[in-house]
């Protein structure tokens, strides 16, 4: 088996798409995924020096989370190793602050009424509410 070494761990990651977070004894890093998940690691600073297949099949498993075919076709190529993983979905929008305000002091509409409520239909309530005349 063939291993890296700390230059090409580092390499990797810039590749992959990792994050910086600090240097000490170690440049240490991370990578938050699709679905949330958050990957760390760290990379010795003894550049040139490989590691053990052992070292290699542990930090590939536990750390990178790419398989040993993965890891050498990110180098070979320039593109991030594919992972599987759901996106994160997007959050829900949010009822804009002024409209809540609105709805619950000019038009006296309680929080159950206002969750229940789309954000464009919280806003089209309002507006049609406004633009009726006064009595």
């Amino acid at each position: 088996m063939r291993t890296p070494t700390w230059q090409e761990i580092e390499q990797f990651l810039r590749v992959d798409g990792w994050e910086s977070v600090r240097s000490t004894g170690h440049s240490h890093y991370r990578k938050v995924l699709a679905d949330g998940s958050v990957l760390r690691t760290h990379v010795s600073l003894a550049g040139d020096r490989t590691m053990s297949p052992e070292r290699f099949a542990l930090i590939l498993r536990a750390q990178l989370e790419v398989g040993y075919d993965d890891f050498w076709n990110v180098l070979r190529t320039g593109r991030p190793a594919p992972r599987p993983g759901a996106a994160v979905p997007e959050a829900p929008k949010a009822i804009p602050a002024w409209v809540v305000n609105a709805l619950k002091h000019q038009l006296g509409k309680s929080d159950e009424e206002i969750a229940a409520m789309t954000p464009q239909e919280a806003e089209r309530y309002i507006r049609e509410r406004w633009s009726q005349p006064r009595p």
